[in-house]
């Protein structure tokens, strides 16, 4: 087995041609060398094997027809054994049923025609976007190693640095009394980081009591928080205990903090300052000890300026602020969680999924989440219950995932598509010519229609004889 070393070092990315055409075989060395990769040529099967047992990591430009074995069974063999690989067919002799035999079923990351005019091009942009996936999963290992070594923090999961510096923040305000304010984003997970912070500190055998104020009605808010007498109201057959006394010697946690009526409001204050309040209906006073918590979307500095919320509450409450960015700036979490929720929820449904698939995960990876985690948990959730194998493809995942996938290769400035380029495209070197981004689209488009030009024509927005056209064009 020949051997082409270099300038970029031991740290150089790692390629294994496997052709028995000599000059292909140099050809292709010479010029993904030339590229900083760092190649090795094998001439048969036997020699692949020979590599893969020596512990070989990287990319296979894998020819299908050798001398010694097939390079389907070949391809089959180490989507098994070494499914880290990512393998490029390479040949001269492969149809368009071959392909997406090898792609879709055999584990193949792309195929292409070493005949056809632009092959090297398009195979250096193969070569870089397979590392790109090699990339992606080494990173998934990562994170799911800290998770098992204590990325899992007051069940908070993350890896992300402003994730981690809130975690330090939380871990100073654990063992204090002072009030904090959690803002975020809908779905970021208020409640969690205030669970964090009781459970975390010396009230952590105490009651902890949550209560969403956007979600009881007005009207009765009032005795949901302070409790009522028998007789307070119609329907009042007995004294009912609110919630600032079931959280008595333990943490007290109003989500929503931002929905509360004026009046409630200047109650509230009153309960802060004194420790104490009545039962509605009631005269005696009821003095509590009681750590409040509370949460918000809004912007209550801004609702302050408007006169929709008292200024000394907003006060009171914030003592020690914490805001919570969305998930859409900490994407390095989505797999992490991702992986967490399939494990959780592939328990609760009594179902053997184990990974999600590497076209399942970049969807997932892709989507901004205006819902924030709690929408990435729904979409693997809705996921786990579809999903009839033990791997969770892109089919199973719900439909807003599969149409930011569509607008991201189709919509104007969408996240999909300036993503991939984001991955492709990082230095004027990497910019490719007009005509050969065309003609691998055109080229791609065929491929995955089965080709089918007028399936093809149709998901480009063209004519038919207008894709038959630059076909032939392309041809000549």
């Amino acid at each position: 087995m020949a051997e082409h070393r270099n300038l970029t070092g031991s740290h150089a990315q790692n390629v294994l041609i496997v052709d028995d055409e000599d000059e292909i075989r140099n050809l292709l060395t010479d010029y993904l060398g030339q590229s900083g990769y760092r190649v090795q040529a094998a001439r048969s099967g036997t020699e692949l094997l020979h590599a893969l047992e020596r512990g070989f990591h990287g990319v296979v430009l894998l020819d299908v027809q050798l001398p010694d074995a097939n390079g389907l069974e070949l391809l089959e063999q180490m989507s098994r054994d070494t499914p880290d690989n990512k393998v490029i067919i390479v040949t001269a002799h492969g149809s368009i049923g071959m392909a997406l035999t090898a792609m879709r079923e055999q584990g193949a990351f792309y195929v292409h025609n070493k005949l056809e005019e632009g092959f090297l091009t398009r195979l250096s942009v193969s070569v870089k976007n397979a590392f790109n996936e090699i990339h992606l999963g080494t990173q998934i290992r990562h994170l799911e190693d800290l998770l098992e070594q204590g990325a899992l923090r007051h069940d908070i999961i993350t890896v992300s640095p402003k994730m981690q510096h809130l975690l330090e923040l939380i871990q100073h305000v654990t063992d204090s009394r002072v009030p904090v304010l959690i803002f975020g984003e809908s779905g970021t997970g208020k409640e969690l980081v205030a669970r964090a912070i009781h459970f975390g500190g010396p009230r952590r055998e105490r009651p902890f009591v949550a209560i969403n104020c956007a979600g009881i009605p007005e009207t009765l808010l009032e005795s949901e928080l302070f409790g009522y007498e028998k007789g307070a109201f119609t329907g009042a057959y007995a004294r009912k205990i609110g919630r600032f006394e079931q959280a008595h010697t333990g943490t007290l946690f109003l989500d929503e903090i931002g929905e509360l009526s004026t009046a409630l409001q200047a109650k509230l204050l009153r309960v802060l300052q004194e420790q104490e309040f009545q039962r509605v209906g009631g005269t005696e006073s009821i003095r509590v000890d009681v750590r409040v918590l509370s949460a918000t979307n809004r912007n209550l500095q801004e609702e302050v300026r408007r006169d929709r919320f008292r200024e000394d509450l907003y006060y009171r409450l914030a003592v020690f602020p914490l805001q919570i960015p969305p998930l859409r700036e900490r994407p390095e979490d989505i797999p992490l969680l991702a992986k967490h929720f399939l494990g959780k929820f592939a328990a609760s449904e009594g179902k053997p999924i184990r990974d999600i698939s590497r076209e399942a995960m970049r969807m997932v990876m892709e989507h901004p989440y205006p819902g924030n985690v709690r929408q990435l948990e729904n979409a693997i959730a809705h996921a786990v219950v579809v999903c009839q194998t033990n791997v969770i493809e892109p089919a199973d995942l719900p439909g807003f995932l599969h149409h930011v996938e569509q607008e991201g290769l189709s919509g104007e400035g969408s996240l999909g598509l300036w993503s991939f380029m984001d991955r492709l495209i990082r230095k004027p070197s990497d910019v490719p010519r007009l005509q050969a981004v065309e003609e691998a689209l055109l080229r791609r488009a065929l491929l995955v229609h089965g080709g089918n030009a007028s399936a093809t024509a149709r998901a480009l927005g063209v004519a038919r004889s207008t894709l038959l056209r630059r076909l032939r064009e392309m041809e000549s």
